[in-house]
């Protein structure tokens, strides 16, 4: 199956949950900004350090309230995932800057508890790379169509969401064949992971 075909049933798939949802769900509406912390799964080598830079995203989401302690909560998002590669060799510095359009479904359960509703959360999301800075390298060794799975906790408070989430790419940054070269380096297996922490505000 081509990645073009993977996410356009994915996006059909978020369309029939919509439809299938119970008529009387409760939803709501929201726009949420926040931070995101990126970091990558092979660059182990000696003489190499990797720096994480804070990156942000911003974006819309559709809250669904299931039942009292099930949320299904859609998001739209532009996040970008930053880093900087050291080579300590040859004091060389590259900087692996990022940008996606993501598209995570965060399922929550938690209680509500009138004042306030925690909840813990299992967010499986698919993105798209939108720009790159001109360190990264050329498209063509790179996995536009990535995907990745979240886990995390947070809280509503009346119209304000506060949420923070490990994300783990699933899907490799370069193609697998030469690898996105940072730094003098092809990294082929690279996988990116990040934490994030956002602000959400509902209507």
């Amino acid at each position: 199956m081509k990645k073009t075909t993977k996410f356009a049933v994915a996006a059909l798939a978020l369309a029939l949950m919509f439809v299938a949802a119970p008529k009387k769900a409760a939803a709501q509406f929201g726009v949420k900004a926040g931070i995101y912390t990126a970091h990558f799964s092979d660059v182990t080598k000696e003489d190499f350090k990797l720096k994480n830079n804070v990156g942000f995203q911003a974006g819309v989401l559709y809250k669904l309230h299931l039942t009292p302690g099930i949320v299904v909560q859609p998001e739209l998002l532009y996040v970008q995932k930053n880093a900087t590669l050291e080579n300590k060799a040859v004091a060389d510095k590259d900087k692996f800057n990022m940008s996606f359009m993501q598209l995570p479904v965060s399922l929550q359960y938690g209680p509500n508890l009138v004042v306030a509703r925690p909840f813990v959360q299992v967010v499986p999301y698919i993105s798209y790379a939108l720009g790159k800075s001109s360190d990264v390298g050329s498209w063509d060794d790179i996995n536009r169509f990535t995907g990745g799975i979240g886990l995390g906790a947070g809280v509503d408070v009346w119209k304000l969401q506060f949420n923070l989430r490990y994300n783990w790419d699933l899907t490799r940054v370069g193609d697998g064949k030469k690898g996105v070269k940072i730094a003098g380096e092809e990294w082929k297996a690279s996988k990116a992971r990040g934490i994030e922490f956002s602000l959400a505000v509902t209507f």
